[in-house]
């Protein structure tokens, strides 16, 4: 089916030139459909940029994002002067030098009241400079991670030991002991580690995840523990009588032999390389004796490239969710490997990881490289006029993988004013998520059938531009677009009950729970837009009234079905039955207990910013206890811990918090894995919580009200989520990244 008229076309391109003629200074030319067409002055709030400067960068491109849903929009081609299709800028060819003769301010205009001939004009070296940030901010809002390239290993990074054992059971799993003769100075890393130091004894594995039958912990329970890496483990080793050994299960970055061909597919979705038996076993006089290197392979990689692209799938991905269907990095974005922009954006991200622990400069070039080529096919996509669906699809995946670096590289983060690269790039992959929608085309959104590679991307931007609301300030009154906001995110709903309310392992929750977060934060612009309404707090008690009797299913193994998870009691009822010092010990009991912690929190979020009840109320402090015995039961370590935990729902119980007892409990998660010596988006987020908890307590405007009753009325309490915003907003650097 073809895509539908209003959502199914990228943005258009817009060409900035100077008028050609200098009639007046706000005239506007409507030209032909195929000739160039010329944008508006800016708006009186926004500087405006002299005709030089915009001479300067003719040849700079602006995605204009489209007309809101249900207005009429016509694509047209931008051509050149000529007549042909203008190209993208072409980094081989000098920039054309600046004359300020040639300008058309220069010229007298008989039209004008004032001619511009008599105006000053600036220095060249003015307009230059002008010129150049004009177009470096422009470049910089269309492709955010250009002044990124080629940064990697030049800026003071963190460095993580690797504990005695080798051992890495958190936002990653790898067992990489440091292994050196007896009476040797025992060191996790060497400052500066050269290739075949290790050899054979330096050697990366998979963290396996033990049966129910086997393990301690778990030999009463009835449920066995898979992940998506045993799983696809299992399969192989039903497949081939002879499991493999320990040398071809494992690799190192500084030894000088090659990996082998199993180890960056013995947790991969696709079909099995062929083993080094085939050919011994099915042997006749018209095979070939030999076969290509890549033989079987999707890429060809080198032996770098091979062994970063085994540490994401083997290492990296395991560590992203307990849930292996929808376990995106791996079902979905690894699957794309055959373009070589998300392929590049994969081994790039794998490599920062590595480089933590093994800091050579063969590794730090690579990352760069592989960066380089995956920021500039993104570029190449972003530049087009006309994108298909799957090059759109691409777009997205190296965007969200790009983003996703920006997140764990929090050294590099953009600080303020500058809005962040990760929450760019989201935003950018947003929006070409509305253009190819198809939702549109179906009477009932319960109809639409997506891909599981539209469903996970639906689920990572929004995951990500959600969350970023819940502690940005609300858009001003006088722009704020209600019907706009309102059909945002609309994809997340696509699908019937059982698609909605299905746990994912993009984020940890339902996508019908991260639409929810959405719309609270909606019906929280609308209340500030029009405090008087009376509809706004009666939809938002609507929600509040879904909250409370949601219940989300997983499909994990030995979980419940949707049919019996929607009518047997909520999760949280198990939690409140738990015994003391109880701790969770299977994948499907973390990931319902997860989703039911996301479920609270977004319960407290609306209690809090929406209906503006005070952090130390009766209801929010009865939510609060319950999401506290939630966070209090879950690991954080071992195979059960990823990057499925509940970031935000801490973060919030550890700033909401108004009792001692709650302080400790997000306080002791946040000290427990951050201890882990992984890299992670969970430190700068401590931090600012530890900040945040220096001044919440005596900040005049996070007082509950005096008499200690709420106004009846939700418009006239006061707002002080809002104030608690502005307040951590004026103290932080950053914008706080909660994914």
């Amino acid at each position: 089916m073809g895509d539908s008229l209003d959502q199914g076309r990228p943005a258009k391109r817009i060409k900035l030139a100077p008028h050609p003629q200098p009639s007046h200074p706000h005239s506007v030319s409507y030209s032909h459909p195929h000739q160039q067409r010329l944008i508006r002055p800016a708006p009186s709030n926004t500087p405006v940029v002299p005709a030089a400067a915009a001479a300067a960068v003719a040849h700079t491109w602006v995605h204009v994002v489209p007309s809101p849903r249900g207005s009429r929009r016509v694509r047209r081609r931008v051509r050149s002067r000529g007549g042909r299709a203008a190209p993208g800028p072409d980094p081989s060819r000098p920039e054309a030098s600046f004359d300020p003769a040639s300008s058309p301010a220069s010229t007298a205009s008989t039209s004008s009241l004032t001619s511009s001939s008599t105006l000053p004009w600036p220095p060249l070296e003015a307009m230059q400079t002008m010129a150049a940030a004009v177009e470096t901010s422009m470049e910089s809002a269309l492709i955010p991670f250009k002044d990124c390239l080629a940064t990697f290993g030049r800026q003071a990074s963190p460095r993580f030991p690797r504990p005695t054992d080798g051992r890495v059971n958190s936002y990653i799993k790898f067992n990489w002991p440091t292994r050196r003769p007896q009476g040797s100075r025992s060191s996790s890393v060497s400052a500066v580690a050269k290739p075949g130091d290790a050899g054979e004894d330096d050697e990366v594995e998979e963290i396996v995840r033990p049966s129910s039958q086997s393990s301690s912990a778990l030999g009463t329970s009835s449920r066995q523990l898979h992940d998506c890496t045993t799983q696809t483990s299992q399969q192989i080793t039903a497949r081939w009588p002879n499991p493999l050994k320990r040398s071809e299960r494992s690799w190192s970055f500084s030894d000088t032999t090659s990996p082998p061909a199993m180890s960056g597919y013995s947790s991969s979705p696709y079909p099995r390389p062929w083993s080094h038996g085939w050919g011994s076993s099915h042997s006749s006089m018209n095979s070939p004796r030999m076969l290509p290197r890549h033989f079987g392979l999707v890429s060809q990689m080198d032996k770098m490239d091979r062994k970063l692209w085994s540490f994401y799938i083997g290492n990296w991905c395991p560590g992203r969710s307990i849930l292996g269907k929808t376990n995106l990095w791996l079902q979905d974005f690894a699957a794309q490997e055959g373009s070589e922009g998300v392929l590049c954006a994969i081994q790039s991200l794998a490599g920062i990881y590595v480089y933590d622990y093994q800091p050579m400069e063969e590794i730090s070039r690579r990352i760069n490289h592989r960066f380089a080529l995956a920021e500039n096919r993104l570029s190449q996509l972003l530049s087009r006029a006309d994108l298909s669906v799957d090059e759109a699809s691409e777009l997205i995946t190296i965007a969200s993988i790009l983003s996703m670096q920006d997140i764990v590289l929090t050294e590099r983060r953009r600080k303020k004013p500058y809005t962040p690269r990760w929450l760019e790039g989201f935003k950018q992959s947003e929006h070409f998520l509305e253009s190819i929608d198809e939702g549109s085309r179906f009477w009932s959104k319960s109809n639409v059938q997506l891909s599981s590679l539209r469903i996970s991307q639906s689920v990572i931007v929004g995951r990500a531009v959600i969350l970023s609301q819940l502690m940005t300030t609300l858009p001003p009154p006088s722009t704020f677009d209600p019907e706009r906001e309102a059909a945002r995110f609309g994809w997340l709903l696509y699908g019937d009950m059982k698609d909605m309310y299905e746990i994912h392992g993009g984020c940890g929750f339902s996508k019908k729970l991260l639409h929810s977060f959405s719309q609270i934060t909606y019906c929280s612009a609308r209340l500030y837009q029009d405090p008087e309404s009376s509809v706004i707090p009666l939809t938002a008690k609507f929600l509040l009234s879904e909250l409370l009797d949601m219940r989300q299913w997983s499909s994990a193994p030995n979980s419940n079905p949707w049919e019996v998870a929607r009518t047997q009691q909520q999760t949280i009822e198990m939690v409140r039955a738990a015994h003391e010092g109880y701790v969770i010990d299977s994948a499907s009991s973390m990931t319902e207990v997860t989703a039911e912690a996301w479920r609270i929190a977004a319960i407290v979020y609306l209690q809090c910013r929406a209906l503006r009840i005070p952090r130390n109320h009766p209801e929010v402090l009865s939510n609060l206890n319950d999401l506290a015995k939630c966070i209090n039961i879950m690991p954080t370590s071992g195979y059960n811990f990823t990057a499925q935990a509940p970031l935000f729902p801490v973060f919030l119980l550890g700033m909401l918090a108004t009792v001692p007892e709650h302080v400790a409990v997000a306080q002791n998660w946040f000290e427990r894995v951050t201890s882990t010596p992984v890299r992670s988006s969970v430190p700068p987020l401590y931090d600012a919580l530890k900040r945040i908890w220096m001044w919440i307590d005596t900040e005049p405007t996070l007082k509950p009200p005096v008499n200690g009753r709420l106004d009846e009325e939700v418009g006239k309490r006061l707002p002080w989520w809002e104030h608690l915003v502005q307040r951590v907003q004026e103290n932080e650097m950053e914008i706080l990244c909660l994914t």
